[in-house]
């Protein structure tokens, strides 16, 4: 069953229409206003307070809406920031790696190394030449050289003696160089009083030419000393230069004989000036040469250069801070190829430093292979005084006789 509900002022308006209907209870019109009043006063303030609830959550709502509009803003911000700098940062950081690609490049193209100075030395190999064909005219009988063993120095210098004057001359000089062989078989007598200890057969042994002369069981040493060296000229005089025939006295060379001797003299000493040549040039490399003192000096800078030296250089070049020609171009080839240290140079080489190193490298292979060619010619040279020699041996007989045989048909007398 439904029920009719009336709010106040729809009751109140009905009694009023009631009550105007019957005018005999209008003694009653004066409560009724004030119920209508009463019941306007509820509802105004009724109305009121929902309002002014409505108001505040309305206030609420707005304050909850801004701050969520505040912090979303921010979130924005924010994101907006983050954005912005991992922008600024990747820009940077490929700003850094191209100025670090331009500096490396620059440093590959412009950097001087280490061993700037040693590869120096190589550009004084040409001095170095120079200066040992200026030792080797030194050597020369006459040409000024020194020698410091006074018997060494008449056996290099003095005219050819008879053979066998040159023979005991040669014993006389032997007994400074007396082995354990020598000792054994005449030791005591003036040719051998004792053993020598410090270059013992050095008139006799290549080594003397090669090596240098030294004790038995003695390390290479590309710089000869003086006394080195004396005993590598003896050698070569023993080996080769040894006399077959006096000098002429001036009278004897005005004589149609002497002349002929004189003639033959030179042309046997032409032969034997080829055939000492390599051993007056190997002699001649191993001098100490000035030439490579400034390189030496360079050179050593280098820490790579340095510790080799240290390791190879002979005591001829520790002493006199000047290499020979031989040992300046084993260092050269050695500091390179037998050098632990220069590893490290090669591995703080890139780009055009390392294409550099390259070429200096070929470019000084280029340069032992012309020693080698000049070696090749001087060999030539010596094989065709051989052949020439041999030549003679074979045809001079044969053509004598036939001469002869010439001039008896012709009758002829010669």
């Amino acid at each position: 069953m439904n029920v009719l509900k009336f709010s106040p002022l729809a009751f109140a308006m009905l009694t009023v229409g009631m009550f105007a209907s019957k005018p005999a209870y209008a003694i009653c019109d004066g409560c009724v206003v004030g119920a209508v009043e009463t019941a306007n006063l509820s509802i105004t303030l009724a109305v009121n307070a929902t309002t002014a609830a409505v108001g505040a959550m309305a206030t609420s709502v707005n304050t909850m809406l801004y701050q969520v509009g505040t912090a979303v803003t921010q979130g924005s911000s924010k994101v907006a920031n983050t954005v912005e700098t991992a922008a600024r940062v990747e820009r940077e950081f490929a700003a850094t790696q191209e100025k670090n690609r331009r500096y490396e490049d620059a440093r590959q193209r412009y950097y001087v190394s280490n061993a700037i100075c040693s590869e120096s030395a190589s550009g004084g190999a040409i001095d170095v030449k120079a200066g040992v064909a200026a030792i080797k005219t030194t050597m020369r009988s006459g040409g000024g050289g020194k020698t410091e063993n006074r018997k060494i120095a008449q056996a290099l210098t003095s005219p050819a003696p008879p053979s066998e004057v040159d023979s005991m001359r040669s014993a006389s000089i032997h007994a400074d160089y007396c082995d354990t062989d020598d000792y054994a078989a005449y030791g005591g007598a003036s040719a051998c009083p004792n053993v020598s200890t410090t270059m013992p057969g050095a008139d006799k042994r290549l080594d003397s030419v090669m090596i240098g002369a030294g004790p038995n069981g003695k390390s290479a040493d590309l710089t000869f000393s003086q006394e080195q060296t004396d005993a590598a000229q003896m050698y070569t005089q023993n080996s080769a230069r040894r006399s077959i025939g006096s000098q002429l006295r001036k009278g004897e060379a005005e004589s149609e004989a002497g002349s002929q001797y004189i003639g033959l003299m030179n042309q046997y000493n032409s032969i034997l000036s080829a055939a000492t040549d390599p051993q007056d040039q190997l002699v001649a490399d191993s001098q100490p040469n000035p030439a490579t003192k400034d390189l030496l000096v360079d050179t050593l800078k280098s820490s790579s250069a340095q510790a080799y030296y240290a390791k190879t250089a002979s005591s001829q070049a520790k002493a006199t801070g000047t290499m020979s020609a031989r040992e300046f171009e084993s260092f050269e080839v050695g500091r390179r190829y037998a050098n632990t240290e220069y590893q490290a140079d090669l591995q703080n080489m890139e780009g055009d430093n390392l294409l550099r190193e390259q070429i200096r490298v070929q470019s000084q292979t280029n340069w032992l292979l012309l020693e080698l060619r000049n070696d090749v010619q001087r060999g030539n040279v010596i094989n065709g005084l051989n052949l020439a020699s041999g030549a003679r041996s074979e045809f001079e007989p044969m053509l004598s006789q036939k001469y002869r045989a010439v001039s008896g048909h012709m009758g002829g007398s010669h």
